[in-house]
């Protein structure tokens, strides 16, 4: 892209930016593009949310320079408690290292290597992708480097890490509900001291703005749902799951539906398949996808395929904040859906009218059913829901609009 006299952004992303594929990846992309339609953009990629299985054709199109870091082990505090073999000890010292574990690889060369790279660059904006890379801001922001800088939360990590201890706790794993709400506390201290310098902050959902209102103004930018090239249509007897499998919520999810739905589904609509898309699933949730019917396919680079065949689309998901983009990826697809209504939170979609919500076992088969009965009529809705109300043109105007008011 052209590099004339158009002003300078750098944008600090935890994974590779992308159009498709992982979640977080797909929503740094939305931002990307909204910001190269106006700046020349530096993206300079740190690896804290894991590598990605997307090339970097994307991330490329839309920046002119790009960089991705290489991180090491954690520093050296973190390596000497994760060393520890008795849980109080090593909550304690956790306690007491201050910082959410996920930033344990921002080691201080870490740092000092993303500020070399964005020296003299005079950037008129900085944006950062996610909470835990709030300390990269002073690095390349500060009394030397007048910049406004801008953060996507997409959601508050605290709130998520108390949510997601509440259900350790349930489950009898008392020592991960302690350690989570360590991380929840180290989320918060992080949080309150560096989101108040931020010129403006972005969320994913209504939920997570208000919780994060408190520490300066919020505003939400929904995930979107690109509209899908023409594909031919044809719903068949098959369930489908698209998650990154190595986030704890969406394997949980999926666990929950194999151990509590699928047995049951599985005798009641016997020539229905139940088809698993994603990367990341552990050794545990591998077994469990070897029971009959089930198929797991794996990361995929290409979902129109999975998508135009589901008879019904499920999203059991049970915590967690910000919105979940596949979800609006297959109403985009016209898929009919059914979902919780954690899996549903952050959308505009209602249920009954654009999908099928079910929290228990019992009405979460009984919803797959009427989806299977009804699909078309779901599917046209859902569509025109993600259509009207998560358009990708319609926010990343409104990101724009914001970013210029913001940048020097």
């Amino acid at each position: 892209m052209s590099t004339g006299e158009r002003p300078k952004l750098l944008f600090i992303a935890p994974l590779l930016p992308a159009a498709g594929g992982n979640g977080l990846a797909m929503r740094l992309g939305q931002f990307l593009a909204a910001y190269a339609k106006d700046f020349d953009i530096d993206l300079a990629v740190v690896p804290l949310a894991g590598g990605s299985a997307a090339d970097d054709v994307f991330a490329r199109r839309h920046a002119s320079r790009l960089r991705q870091f290489t991180l090491a082990g954690p520093d050296s505090w973190f390596s000497l408690l994760a060393r520890l073999q008795e849980p109080a000890a090593r909550l304690a010292a956790f306690l007491a290292y201050g910082r959410p574990s996920i930033t344990a690889r921002l080691t201080v060369s870490v740092r000092r290597d993303v500020a070399a790279w964005c020296a003299g660059r005079d950037y008129r904006l900085v944006h950062i992708g996610r909470l835990y890379l709030l300390e990269l801001a002073p690095q390349v922001s500060g009394p030397e480097r007048p910049v406004s800088w801008v953060i996507d939360a997409d959601e508050d990590d605290a709130l998520a890490c108390r949510q997601f201890a509440a259900i350790a706790a349930r489950a009898g794993r008392y020592d991960e509900a302690a350690w989570l709400m360590a991380e929840s506390a180290h989320f918060a201290a992080l949080t309150a001291r560096l989101l108040p310098q931020a010129a403006q902050v972005f969320a994913a959902s209504r939920a997570d703005a208000n919780s994060l209102a408190r520490h300066g103004a919020v505003s939400v930018i929904p995930n979107v749902a690109s509209k899908p090239r023409r594909q031919h249509v044809l719903r068949q007897q098959r369930l489908l799951f698209v998650a990154t499998l190595g986030y704890a919520p969406n394997a949980q999810a999926v666990a929950w539906f194999i151990k509590y739905c699928w047995p049951r589904l599985h005798k009641i609509l016997p020539g229905w398949r139940f088809d698993v898309v994603g990367g990341g699933a552990d050794a545990t949730l591998q077994r469990l996808m070897r029971k009959p019917g089930i198929i797991w396919h794996g990361w995929q680079p290409d979902l129109t395929a999975f998508y135009a065949r589901a008879g019904v689309v499920i999203v059991p998901v049970a915590s967690g904040g910000g919105s979940r983009i596949k979800l609006l990826e297959a109403a985009a697809f016209g898929c009919p859906i059914v979902a919780t209504h954690a899996g549903a939170a952050g959308s505009a979609l209602l249920p009954k009218r654009d999908f099928l919500q079910a929290d228990d076992p019992t009405r979460f088969i009984r919803a797959v059913r009427l989806c299977s009965q009804r699909p078309q009529r779901l599917g046209e809705a859902a569509r025109q829901a993600a259509a009207q109300h998560h358009s990708a043109d319609l926010w990343q105007t409104r990101i724009r609009m914001i970013a210029s008011k913001h940048a020097l």
